[in-house]
């Protein structure tokens, strides 16, 4: 993408906002926020910044297991 941080910027609102409501059922479309994100960041020369976004991410939203399962396979 030309504007990795546009793109991450972006995509971690929509997963903060489908993941903090709780939307179980809308989980899938959180993962794909992510993959778009995971890119940015790697195009972006952020590799590392990924890795604790995500470490984050897991930490807050332990206990939604089904989210987890999906982080999983990310």
């Amino acid at each position: 993408d030309q504007r990795p941080e546009w793109v991450i910027e972006a995509a971690t609102a929509q997963v903060a906002h489908i993941v903090d409501a709780g939307r179980a059922q809308h989980y899938d479309h959180a993962i794909e926020w992510l993959r778009r994100a995971r890119d940015a960041y790697q195009a972006a020369g952020r590799a590392a910044a990924w890795d604790g976004y995500l470490t984050a991410l897991r930490a807050q939203h332990r206990r939604k297991y089904k989210l987890m399962g999906l982080l999983d396979r990310l």
